[in-house]
């Protein structure tokens, strides 16, 4: 298993964390995404790793695409997401427990992305509306420059199914019934959650209240008018 970049000289944690929310918003409101049900996994260094740095095998489908986002950008960057393989959260606790040994399949749900000098150094002041328009960008881009023809190397044109990366889309919500609402409708077709997050606040590897989860079992939901 090859080392990780940053863990000789790295923060307590690899990724920014969220806190739990408790109904309160930032002033105008808060961009809102799905919690999707997998496995919290970040690209850098050519290598997709959990948020506790073990290496993610078969996913060279994911790497193969990312490393081409890199080129077409001509920089390194790092990309946090959630990783889910083929039949949900109890099949990619499965796959990532069978190392770099698992077969190839899953997709990378993204919601983040930034240099990889600012994820190295732990700094990172961009804010997240930012950022996350940046991502829409990159992978709008690759997807314009792929020829459709060329296969990647060992395939033979046989690439796993389902996409290899995806950008969860956020809402807009300004009110606490809003998200309620949301949350509500996720649950319904048995989703995990929300996560709420301030469209200000930049990038540190810790546990922060800028970003904050809502899941059915977490505060108790309120009836709002």
């Amino acid at each position: 298993m090859t080392p990780h970049p940053a863990l000789s000289r790295r923060p307590r944690e690899l990724v920014a964390l969220a806190g739990e929310w408790r109904g309160s918003l930032p002033d105008g409101g808060a961009m809102v995404e799905e919690k999707k049900d997998g496995v919290r996994a970040h690209y850098i260094g050519g290598t997709l790793r959990t948020r506790e740095g073990i290496e993610i095998g078969g996913a060279g489908h994911i790497l193969h695409r990312l490393a081409g986002i890199e080129r077409v950008y001509g920089r390194p960057l790092m990309f946090d997401g959630e990783f889910i393989a083929p039949g949900g959260y109890l099949a990619t606790l499965r796959h990532i427990g069978q190392g770099l040994r698992a077969p190839e399949g899953g997709t990378l749900h993204l919601f983040d992305c930034l240099h990889a000098y600012e994820w190295q150094t732990n700094d990172c002041d961009r804010p997240l509306y930012e950022r996350k328009a940046m991502l829409s960008s990159l992978v709008r881009i690759q997807s314009d420059s792929d020829d459709g023809w060329t296969w990647r190397a060992g395939t033979y044109g046989k690439e796993p199914d389902g996409p290899p990366v995806a950008i969860i889309p956020d809402t807009w919500c300004a009110t606490q019934a809003e998200v309620e609402q949301m949350a509500s409708e996720i649950w319904a077709r048995e989703g995990e959650g929300v996560m709420l997050k301030d469209a200000e606040s930049v990038y540190r590897r810790e546990r922060s209240n800028a970003w904050r989860k809502y899941k059915r079992n977490g505060w108790a939901t309120r009836k709002v008018a």
